[in-house]
């Protein structure tokens, strides 16, 4: 049987054998959570749902159809650029749950602010335009 002789390693190597590894500590996750990305999108489902119900059928399909498109591709552009988008944070953990979203911090361009307070103004415009636009349409269709 024929052994090789194991080459001695490099003043290179050696050094980078010789540091302790440790764990890096990561800073806390500030990113925003899919859950309060997801409220508009499924409102502008709701929205589109409650047009077709309430005002589909004739004529107006057309422009209910279009609105409906429209929809789509400004959300799918939207969430297809966050799924393909790069992430800047290396050194933060990822995956909080939306608990700790809500009582975290969320990085935004002029600082930090709390993650409840992000979701407010993630989803309060689209949920009183919902019901807004949804007690128009029960007048609409009971007159």
């Amino acid at each position: 049987m024929h052994c090789a002789a194991i080459p001695a390693p490099s003043p290179r190597e050696a050094v980078f054998e010789a540091r302790p590894t440790k764990a890096r500590a990561l800073l806390p996750d500030t990113s925003i959570h899919p859950i309060a990305v997801a409220i508009p999108v499924a409102i502008s489902g709701w929205f589109v749902t409650v047009s077709w119900c309430a005002f589909g059928g004739g004529e107006t399909s057309l422009v209910l159809a279009v609105i409906g498109f429209f929809c789509v591709i400004f959300f799918g552009v939207f969430l297809g650029c966050a799924a393909i988008g790069r992430d800047m944070t290396p050194d933060r953990a990822h995956g909080r749950r939306f608990g700790e979203f809500l009582r975290g911090d969320v990085d935004i361009e002029t600082g930090r602010i709390k993650g409840l307070d992000a979701l407010w103004q993630i989803a309060a415009m689209p949920i009183g335009l919902a019901i807004g636009f949804t007690l128009i349409a029960i007048i609409a269709v009971a007159v």
